[in-house]
């Protein structure tokens, strides 16, 4: 009974994701990206339809950045860091201060989850290409909503590392707090909800449903590298 009266009280914030995308573009300042120096990059696969769309949108590349969570070592249902295939890595630091775990053990993980997770999908989908080059250009990261932030940022940090010109983010849905430590590392954050009562991504979709492999595929099959 619960569930149902949860289920009858959610007001969805977009009908899917094609309605966040325009609702997106119609806060953004589009001319700004349109120009040869900007390339989008997807950070998750759930989020690679919104990514590939909003690149097709604004007429420039796309790309994407493998990331892997770090899991604590007794309970692999949370996630106390992220890395990315840049071997970056943003850590939970409330969450490994209160688990007692070491910097050891997390960056032997980040190797691991690079070999074991990272390495065979960018076999897969990328034919074991490098990221394509994003020293000095305009960089539009994409996301079809933030949770804990770690992917977010550790995306960021990422870019960062890869020099690139500028740094924005773009995203329908985000915790307000999150959405704030995202604009203060970089140079702008298109944000269309913050909430500092966030439940979790697909409770503000009306529908959401999981991104095929074949979609994925055909996506990557376009992706420049």
């Amino acid at each position: 009974m619960g569930g149902m009266t949860h289920s009858l009280m959610r007001k969805a914030l977009f009908e899917n994701r094609n309605d966040a995308l325009q609702k997106l573009l119609n806060n953004m300042p589009l001319s700004f990206f349109e120009n040869q120096d900007c390339i989008v990059v997807g950070i998750s696969f759930n989020g690679i339809l919104l990514a590939n769309s909003l690149a097709q949108a604004i007429k420039a590349p796309l790309a994407f950045l493998f990331t892997a969570p770090i899991l604590a070592p007794n309970n692999p249902e949370c996630e106390i860091a992220m890395a990315t295939e840049t071997h970056d890595v943003v850590i939970s630091e409330v969450l490994v201060r209160s688990f007692g775990i070491s910097l050891d053990y997390i960056y032997g993980e980040v190797q691991r989850q690079y070999e074991d997770k990272m390495l065979p999908l960018i076999y897969q989908y990328r034919k074991g290409n490098p990221l394509i080059s994003l020293k000095n250009k305009r960089v539009l990261l994409v996301d079809d909503g933030i949770d804990s932030g770690l992917t977010a940022l550790s995306a960021i940090k990422s870019v960062t590392t890869l020099q690139a010109k500028t740094i924005y983010f773009a995203t329908p849905v985000a915790p307000y707090e999150v959405a704030k430590a995202m604009e203060e590392v970089t140079d702008g954050v298109f944000c269309l909800y913050k909430t500092k009562t966030f439940v979790d991504i697909d409770y503000y979709y009306k529908d959401y449903p999981p991104v095929k492999p074949s979609m994925i595929e055909e996506i990557f099959s376009k992706i420049q590298s």
